[in-house]
């Protein structure tokens, strides 16, 4: 008889009161009935950093959008039981459109935004999609599937009135009956198979998971409440039904706040944290590997939590948990002191790492699940996790472990099927039980462990069972074992462990399998090995798990690739080396993107050079390079003979060419792009603290703009463009003097007045940023008019000639998030006789990327008031005229910077003389 273990959901009847202090959870019929309840909240719900600025949107607009978008699919023709793509990366527009779906009872079928376009085809075709959605980090171009096409980046900004000429919408359609056992969603799972498999997931599914965790949750509202609003960073996919369920069902439970961001950096993943105050870290257990790595190189006093074979570091005793967070306070600080805890799942989590972040002080909660249990089985409980568990299962599951050491769950979160109703799901719940594939145990409190895949177990010829992860924990405690796994490979008719290995030196196979079989039972010990050549072992994109099918296919045919020797000859070969997946054609004319490289295994590159060239590599560089010579030069590797070849940068290599020609300073900090993204110098921060405003604030109306007004007598045209707007906005002017931003502070409307920054030229401040060698005067006379114009004028640089272009689109965003508007002068100097210069691309890739509108201004007779040689203004006329506002979409910067110009040019024709 097998272990059987199970938790009943005990709903309260009606009528019936809930415990004294514990919060009443509404009934739940549909999905639908969470939705509504969710949305009549006002607090932030989703915010998105896209890289380049932040959006945020509270649960009221997500629920406006959400039925905004679903009037458009009635319109559009779907009904219930359509089938719509969902393609996109992580963003809110994605959950508006997966709440839009359900509204009508469209099945939503999502898809991993990494996926190929052939899969998507594929996919599509099986469902017999009527619409694909799909987001701005695919290429939904190269998809063939025969069906309309909507971006996603336009479903909440169209709400918001951003995108002209959409209209108000179709008017909200009759409501659709929806019932619990309806499908919600069809999520495929192709693993290593051919053919992908769709599992079929209802309202019940979904429910039958959020509701016992609304439930329990209930219980400790008063106590949550001090620290609200929990904010959660979810890096995992919302393909994924964990993901999902992590970002759309369950911070909604505590008013609770989602982030999203484009990075998975740990540097920028550690700054968001850190930036947003978030509570709580939702992703695959790998980026926990990866920001132990970066935790442990920036803060080397954490090395004492895992200390390295033969390192001499003495381990750290058992502490309690605050003696830990006040030992690495140094790291809790450089997180934010509201980070507390990492959820983890959709793979493993290794103990290792579970010890070594428990051992800084900060919780680690995992769970387990699988698509077809809609997701969560078990789950670690915050306040009663224990290390090594996978949690209880939630209430209304039941779980037990079968003769042969099988997991079996059943309940009503368990999936009826797969699309197209296969045999294979007739099989496993022939008994009225899932068949996980997994084998495990519970324990007297009934916690699951989990062991590994009953498919992957290896039996030996003695008939003891065999469970890899045990194998491959032993093989990674090994030095210089970067990455491995264990299969069982058939010899002679029986099947023994063989061990597949990424090792620092392959000469140390021997050393390695003999230390690890040291620590193995006998029936575990390793019977032979293969040297796998490549970066790393071939992994699932989305959850990191392991292709053992292939490994143990390749194992078995006894194929052994040829060992390419690393010497230290070529640094960068060396590094390269361990990503080109055995490859040994690799050269600097070889494309990055033949590499075959997912997204973790970028940020590991990006890792891997900063560490070998002892540099910082900025992301927006590395990301703009091509072919393993651009990132040779742009490291500025001097080892390999190539010293001379100009660094590439963001600027140089981005298609648009934003910022022209690349600037060279000598001792700017060496990073790649060498002046680069890197940040030579901070923007300003100080003009907008609370006493640079009020000081700003009282003077411009009572001195500076009376000034002003003495020497310029403004004329003002084309004001009504602006009534109907909503910051924030880009004033693109014409640039005819230094009298120019006084004077179109004067134009502007006083709500836009007093909230506007000022873009100005970094190069005009050369004797402040680069003093060396220029006289004390011009340092002294330079460096006043920079702090006077910053302060007055809410002024801050733009690099022109130098590269910087992403973190000037960054700081350009943090000011769109506080609501200011930008005004920029896209000629980037001054005319000397009243006429316009061209415009420079920069304006089309912040009115593109930053998605505000961009509003034409023509300024015309300043140049006589001071013209370029004179020293002193001389009174006069001055006209400015506001066109409308222009929204520009597309990466063709310098297309839509011509579109821009022609805007300002079109305003000359005032009857007004000046």
């Amino acid at each position: 008889m097998g272990v059987h273990y199970h938790k009943r959901l005990m709903a309260h009847g009606p009528g019936e009161t809930p415990s004294p202090g514990r919060a009443p959870v509404p009934a739940r019929a549909t999905l639908l009935d969470f939705f509504h309840d969710a949305t009549r909240r006002t607090g932030a719900f989703l915010v998105h950093d896209d890289g380049y600025r932040t959006w945020s949107y509270r649960y009221d607009e997500v629920g406006a959008a959400a039925r905004r978008v679903a009037a458009r699919l009635h319109a559009a023709g779907l009904a219930k039981g359509d089938a719509v793509v969902l393609w996109g990366e992580n963003r809110p527009e994605w959950i508006v459109a997966f709440w839009a779906c359900l509204l009508r009872g469209i099945v939503v079928v999502p898809i991993d935004f990494r996926s190929a376009p052939a899969l998507v085809d594929h996919i599509g075709g099986i469902v017999k999609a009527r619409l694909l959605l799909a987001g701005e980090d695919v290429e939904a171009a190269a998809v063939t599937l025969d069906v309309p096409r909507w971006p996603l980046a336009t479903m909440l900004r169209e709400t918001e009135g951003e995108s002209p000429g959409r209209g108000p919408g179709p008017g909200e359609p009759p409501p659709v009956p929806i019932t619990a056992d309806d499908t919600a969603e069809i999520i495929f799972t192709s693993g290593a198979t051919a053919e992908p498999k769709g599992v079929i997931i209802t309202h019940r599914n979904v429910l039958a998971n959020i509701v016992p965790i609304e439930r329990e949750m209930a219980k400790y509202q008063r106590y949550i409440r001090p620290f609200s609003p929990i904010r959660f960073l979810n890096l995992l996919p919302l393909s994924h039904m964990f993901g999902q369920a992590m970002a759309t069902f369950v911070p909604p439970m505590l008013g609770g706040t989602v982030v999203f961001m484009r990075s998975l950096a740990p540097a920028d993943i550690v700054g968001q944290i850190r930036a947003r105050r978030i509570s709580v870290l939702v992703s695959v257990p790998k980026i926990l590997d990866v920001l132990r790595e970066h935790v442990r190189h920036r803060f080397p006093e954490t090395l004492a939590v895992q200390p390295p074979p033969d390192s001499g570091i003495a381990p750290l005793p058992k502490e309690k948990w605050y003696r830990r967070w006040w030992r690495f306070r140094r790291v809790h600080r450089a997180f934010g002191m509201k980070f507390w805890s990492a959820v983890v799942g959709a793979a493993p989590l290794d103990p290792e790492l579970e010890a070594f972040w428990g051992g800084l002080g900060f919780l680690v909660v995992q769970g387990y699940g699988l698509t077809e249990t809609a997701p969560i089985v078990t789950l670690n409980h915050p306040l009663n996790a224990r290390r090594g568990s996978v949690g209880k299962p939630i209430h209304g599951v039941e779980v037990k472990i079968a003769d042969d050491g099988e997991i079996l769950v059943r309940g009503d979160n368990v999936s009826q099927g797969y699309f197209g109703g296969t045999t294979e799901a007739t099989r496993t719940r022939a008994d009225g039980w899932l068949h996980t594939g997994d084998i495990g145990g519970l324990d007297e409190q009934g916690r699951l462990y989990i062991r590994g895949r009953k498919k992957e177990m290896i039996v030996t010829p003695e008939g003891l069972n065999v469970f890899p992860e045990d194998v491959e924990r032993a093989l990674l405690a090994e030095t210089g074992v970067r990455d491995a796994a264990v299969v069982g490979r058939h010899w002679e008719g029986e099947e023994r462990v063989h061990a597949v290995l990424v090792l620092d030196d392959p000469a140390a196979m021997a050393r390695v399998v003999q230390g690890a079989n040291s620590r193995l039972g006998d029936h575990q010990k390793i019977r032979s090995a293969s040297i796998w050549t490549g970066a790393d072992l071939p992994r699932t994109e989305g959850t990191r798990k392991l292709k053992r099918t292939a490994l143990r296919a390749w194992a078995e045919s006894g194929e052994q690739p040829a060992v390419r020797p690393v010497t230290g000859e070529d640094p960068l070969q060396h590094v390269i080396g361990r990503f080109a997946k055995g490859r040994d054609d690799v050269d600097d004319d070889t494309p990055i993107e033949t590499l075959a490289l997912s997204s973790l295994e970028r940020v590991e590159l990006l890792m891997a050079l900063e560490q070998q060239f002892q540099t910082i590599v900025d992301e927006g560089a590395f990301a703009a390079a091509r072919t393993v010579g651009d990132l040779r030069t742009l490291v500025g590797d001097r080892e390999s003979g190539i010293a001379d070849r100009e660094r590439p940068t963001a600027a140089t290599l981005d298609r648009a060419g934003t910022t022209g020609p690349t600037g060279t300073e000598p001792d700017a900090p060496r990073r790649l792009g060498g002046t680069a993204d890197a940040t030579p110098f901070d923007f300003p921060r100080w003009n907008r603290a609370p006493w640079a405003y009020w000081l700003r604030r009282l003077s411009l109306p009572t001195w500076i703009l009376p000034l002003g007004r003495v020497f310029a007598w403004v004329h003002v045209e084309g004001r009504e463009h602006l009534e109907g707007l909503r910051g924030p906005v880009v004033f693109a002017a014409t640039h005819q003097s230094h009298m120019d931003t006084p004077i179109l502070l004067m134009a502007l409307p006083r709500r836009w007045r007093y909230a506007t920054a000022v873009a100005m030229a970094k190069e005009f401040f050369t004797a402040h940023f680069h003093p060396e060698g220029q006289p004390i005067g011009r340092r002294l006379t330079n460096g006043a008019n920079y702090y006077l114009a910053s302060l007055f004028f809410n002024a801050f640089p733009i690099p022109q000639r130098e590269a910087g272009a992403r973190h000037t689109l960054r700081y350009i965003g943090q000011l769109f998030e506080e609501g200011q508007s930008l005004l920029i002068f896209p000629e980037g100097k001054r005319t000397m006789d009243g006429e316009i210069n061209p415009f420079r691309a920069g304006i089309g890739m912040i009115g593109s990327k930053l998605g505000v509108p961009v509003v034409p201004v023509r300024l015309e007779g300043a140049d006589r008031l001071l013209h370029q040689k004179a020293k002193f203004p001389t009174p006069g006329r001055v006209r400015v005229t506001f066109g409308p506002p222009l929204y520009l979409e597309g990466d063709d910067y310098a297309a839509l910077a011509g579109q821009v110009e022609a805007a300002v040019r079109a305003l000359g024709n005032s009857k007004f003389e000046i």
